[in-house]
Order: structure tokens, then sequence, then C-alpha cells
């Protein structure tokens, strides 16, 4: 299995969102793991109530470490095919570093606000000090113009920024409070969130293939 961690030092960024998001689409073709490294289990109750749904569905599957290390569940993982997602606390500390240290590719979504697109730097040092390979990806973007420019901010960093934002839609709220990926809601807003997510996805795939 491929291992993504989500990463950023700054509360608010959508990393579980995203975990969940990504999780569910990388589901669609293959095996799909999530794994929650927040205290707050954000990721393990939206889980939760997906198992409620009629019928089940089958992906991702939650894994719980159950006090194994985060690196022993990843060599033991890497053996699988698939991909992982690794949900991490809005810290950059020890067990955010074990997360990206296991991970194929660090994912740091970030806002396109001023107070988020400065204190993306810290997180971006945090994982250069690592050496580990990142991307970032727009989130909650309210427009194409903010995610541009946001985009353009970012260019300052030595890191890959994913082309296609992720809009700020009510959408991922209602799938997270059903338990779904917005692909398997209806309607015209939910179509357009898993066609940009479709996008994003195929992109990061690439450039983990890419580095590897």
């Amino acid at each position: 299995m491929h291992i993504f961690s989500l990463v950023s030092q700054k509360g608010g960024a959508g990393k579980s969102t995203l975990a969940r998001q990504l999780a569910v689409l990388a589901g669609e073709a293959g095996a799909s793991v999530l794994i929650d490294r927040d205290p707050q289990e954000t990721s393990t109750k939206w889980w939760q109530r997906r198992q409620g749904l009629q019928p089940t569905p089958e992906r991702p599957d939650l894994l719980d470490l159950d006090g194994a290390s985060l690196t022993a569940a990843a060599a033991s993982l890497r053996k699988r095919p698939g991909a992982v997602f690794v949900d991490t606390r809005p810290a950059v500390a020890e067990p955010e570093a074990e997360a990206a240290r296991v991970a194929d590719l660090v994912i740091v979504p970030v806002r396109p606000s001023p107070d988020d697109l400065e204190a993306v730097g810290e997180t971006l040092k945090i994982l250069r000090r690592l050496e580990r390979r990142a991307v970032v990806v727009v989130n909650a973007a309210k427009n194409e113009m903010r995610a541009r420019d946001a985009r353009a901010a970012l260019s300052r960093y030595p890191v890959p920024v994913c082309p296609t934002h992720i809009a700020d839609r009510a959408v991922y709220l209602d799938a997270s409070l059903e338990g779904r990926g917005v692909g398997e809601m209806r309607g015209s807003a939910a179509r357009d969130a898993h066609a940009e997510l479709r996008t994003a996805w195929a992109w990061i795939q690439e450039v983990a293939r890419e580095r590897q």
C-alpha cells in the first residue's frame, strides 16, 4: 500500500475531511485504509456513522492501532495493495513526524486565507528538516480567484502545489455528517465535488509515482 499522511500545524486546514474523502475515493478502485491519529477522533466518528449506512460500504477500512506503533503498522500495510491515509492532529510534534516518516507522500492542506498561507510555511519547514516529500492542496477555496492567488503565494515554497483546488462546498459537511464520501451524495454540488476530488487525487498519485 502507498501511504499518504495529512499533516498541518494549523487547525482547521481540513485534514480530516480530505483524508476521509480521499480514502473513499481510493476505495472506488481498490483497498483503502484510514488511520486516525487525532485524539479528537473526528475520522473515527465519521467511520462509525458510516457503519450505520445500508448497505454498509466496504471501504475504507479503519485501522485501530490499539497501542501498536504507526511505524510497525505501516511496515505491515506496505505488503498489501491499495492506499493508506493517516489523519493527524493540528500540530507537528513527534506523532506527526512519525506519520510523515512512514509516508510515501505528505499531503498538506491549506485554506486560502492570509493567516493560513503564512502559517503553512512552518509546517513545510519542519517537513524539509525531516527530509519528507510533500505536496500542498488548497482547500475550502471560495472561488477560483482565491485559489489562484493562494497557489501564487505558495509558489515561493519548493513544494509542488496541486493545480486543482478543493472548493468550499456545503456538501462536504453534509457528507461528513452522514458518514459518506461526496461521490455517494446526490445533486450537482456532489457531482462537482467528486470531480474535483478525482482530479486532485489523480495528480497526487502522479506526483507520488514520479518521486518514488
